[in-house]
């Protein structure tokens, strides 16, 4: 089966960076190498976006935070990709929409690791939810509740109330900056709980021990000269290549898969279970960046980007 997932409505948090690719047991001197090179990589973008004359005018501290939300960007989606691939690879059963399922696995994955990286991650999450919404209701883009997908904010709100479920006095201003119901967060509790333990129990038999061999993931950048600057950057930053490490490492694989990066016509992501291909479009980085720089200003002010 393929899943098209239209990021033109649905997308999340950034600062993934590290925090979802990086959340296994591995040597300090390589999460120290990998951190550092995809440090290295924002830095070279923001460098990248500076030679845009439309973002000559942006402070410093506004076009990190535009590489930071883009990359985020990137690799959630890439964790909710990943989601569809552990689900239907490993044969797993699934109790409501497949994509709310894909959904909960990157948020549980981002909290388990109770880091600042996954704090930030979850943040900037909840915050792109909120700025995909504001345009759909300035573009007059009707709700889609048929849809396969939540609402926009309905799923900004599932992940706020998993951070409050997870640890309530940990997130507890988060709770009153949303407004989020004290009757809701009591549920919140239970909400997580329960699909934190439901992915482990899913996923446990299907973890790798230390001597069991790694599946192949064959990781490919398609060449495309209108898109040079963004192969350039994520071939700098490995981000795809950390990402193929973790699941091996991570995961005990019925069979080889590939991650490839490509332009699709259109900004997406997909997991084609027909071909076992995790497929990221060259296409999102520019949506990204224009979500960010058109509606960022509209949130409130502790949650509004740097100018």
């Amino acid at each position: 089966m393929t899943y098209w997932i239209s990021y033109r409505r649905h997308l999340t948090g950034a600062m993934i960076v590290t925090a979802l690719t990086i959340n296994v047991p591995t040597a300090t001197a390589q999460l120290t190498q990998q951190q550092s090179q995809i440090l290295s990589g924002i830095d070279k973008a923001v460098e990248a976006i500076d030679k845009s004359p439309r973002m000559k005018t942006m402070s410093p501290q506004a076009k990190r935070q535009l590489v930071e939300f883009v990359v985020g960007n990137t690799l959630f989606v890439m964790a909710h990709e990943m989601g569809h691939a552990l689900i239907n690879q490993m044969d797993m059963p699934v109790l409501g929409r497949e994509e709310d399922a894909a959904d909960s696995f990157a948020v549980v994955t981002a909290l388990k690791m109770s880091s600042g990286f996954s704090t930030r991650v979850l943040l900037e999450a909840a915050k792109g939810w909120v700025l995909a919404s504001k345009r759909d209701k300035k573009q007059g883009n009707a709700l889609a509740f048929y849809d396969e997908h939540g609402l926009d904010l309905q799923r900004a709100y599932n992940v706020v109330c998993f951070m409050v479920g997870a640890d309530p006095e940990k997130y507890k201003t988060l709770a009153a900056d949303t407004k989020l119901p004290e009757e809701r967060q009591k549920t919140c509790a239970w909400d997580y709980k329960a699909t934190a333990w439901s992915w482990d129990e899913m996923l446990k038999k299907h973890l790798r021990a230390a001597d069991q061999p790694k599946v192949a993931i064959k990781v490919e950048y398609q060449e495309d000269e209108k898109y040079a600057m963004q192969i350039e950057i994520l071939r700098h930053m490995g981000l795809l290549e950390a990402f193929a490490a973790h699941a091996a490492d991570r995961y005990v694989w019925p069979r080889p898969f590939s991650i490839v990066a490509r332009s699709c016509g259109v900004p997406n992501a997909r997991w084609q279970n027909g071909t076992l291909t995790l497929t990221l479009c060259y296409e999102l980085a520019n949506y990204f960046m224009e979500l960010f720089q058109g509606y960022s200003s509209q949130l409130p002010r502790k949650y509004r980007a740097a100018r």
